[in-house]
């Protein structure tokens, strides 16, 4: 049995050929509003401000 060579415009038209996107499972994470209301009122500069919040992510296991 010969195989026909496909050129790549018809390889681009199969669903097969190309990128898949991989499945990323996203989990729900319990931030609390008010405080990072408070954070914002207790630190003006924003330089601590991504300090302190940064430190509030990592509490809750979602960054670093």
């Amino acid at each position: 049995m010969v195989v026909k060579q496909r050129s790549l415009n018809e390889l681009r038209q199969e669903k097969e050929f190309g990128y898949k996107h991989p499945s990323v499972q996203k989990k729900k994470i319990n931030v609390d509003p008010q405080h990072i209301i408070n954070l914002v009122k207790e630190n003006p500069n924003d330089m601590e401000l991504g300090k302190k919040v940064r430190g509030y992510l990592i509490e809750l296991g979602i960054y670093g």
